[in-house]
């Protein structure tokens, strides 16, 4: 593939490709899918975002009801929703309470309806490096998390992961800043897993990743930088000393998940290969997700 500039890095443009395949598939598949995403936010950006989700899956193939609900009343939905035989997935738009009251919820939520495979189940799978939903059948991959599977999709556009080899990204240095549980944490484990050595900051300090190990590390943000082929933020707070150019190799590959644009403005200037917003690939990657769990554990029942 001939090298792209950022423009047409474009993540609606390459989602679209993924939702022309889900929406092919479930146009031949007989039983509705059935899908409730919760929202206990009365945050309007947080709202439009559930209700653009909403309308997209809707538009290709898969019933998807959105509720707006109290927050101490999510417990008691998620178990219901999770008994529940015609519903097939279950989606929660975090953060909610933003403590461990929140991981707590993500691991209510059954498996098999995990749209965004943050429940221990996947995480397991995840952390072993074990590709299978179910040990019984190797024709069952298993799900990964949605925003962390998007930037890795990204990533295979531009090349940068060789899809035809074991370890796609073997001795590339990768720094990302968030290492939360639900997106940072899980992407240094895929990228390690799949051959990056991955360095980790969050307020904590530094960790590195190789083979899905994380190890404690000296090394400061500047030389992290300095050493990285890939780049990624997604760090939701103004103080956040954003990345410039002066920081990073010329053309680095510089991606942002945050609602905050964790790059200076100069950044698009260093590099062909900045992408400023992942969020139309993370909503294509839940479909996907949504028709795999369906394909899985429910189109027999």
């Amino acid at each position: 593939m001939t090298k792209q500039t950022a423009y047409q890095l474009n993540p609606s443009i390459i989602a679209q490709q993924y939702i022309d395949t889900v929406n092919r598939q479930t146009t031949s598949i007989a039983k509705p899918i059935n899908v409730v995403g919760l929202i206990a936010s009365q945050d309007k950006p947080s709202f439009a975002y559930a209700r653009a989700t909403q309308k997209k899956f809707e538009a290709n193939g898969i019933h998807y009801e959105l509720r707006n609900v109290e927050r101490l009343a999510l417990e008691n939905q998620i178990l219901s929703l999770n008994s529940n035989s015609d519903v097939h997935g279950i989606f929660i738009y975090f953060p909610v309470f933003n403590n461990q009251q929140d991981d707590y919820l993500r691991n209510l939520v059954d498996f098999s309806k995990d749209i965004e495979a943050g429940s221990n189940y996947w995480t397991r799978k995840l952390y072993a490096n074990d590709r299978l939903a179910l040990t019984s059948d190797p024709t069952k991959k298993a799900l990964l998390p949605c925003t962390p599977l998007a930037i890795v999709k990204m990533l295979s556009e531009i090349d940068i992961y060789n899809k035809n080899i074991q370890r796609p990204i073997e001795g590339k240095i990768v720094t990302i800043f968030n290492r939360s549980e639900v997106i940072g944490r899980p992407l240094a484990m895929m990228m390690s897993n799949d051959g990056g050595i991955v360095y980790s900051f969050d307020e904590n300090g530094p960790l590195k990743f190789e083979n899905a190990q994380p190890a404690e590390v000296d090394i400061s943000r500047a030389e992290a930088l300095s050493q990285s082929s890939i780049i990624i933020t997604g760090v939701p707070n103004n103080n956040f000393k954003k990345v410039s150019a002066l920081e990073i190799q010329p053309d680095t590959i510089c991606i942002n998940f945050s609602s905050n644009n964790n790059f200076a403005a100069d950044i698009s200037a260093h590099t062909h290969f900045y992408i400023p917003r992942i969020g139309p690939m993370t909503v294509a990657m839940c479909m996907r997700n949504t028709l795999r769990l369906f394909n899985i554990f429910h189109q027999a029942a």
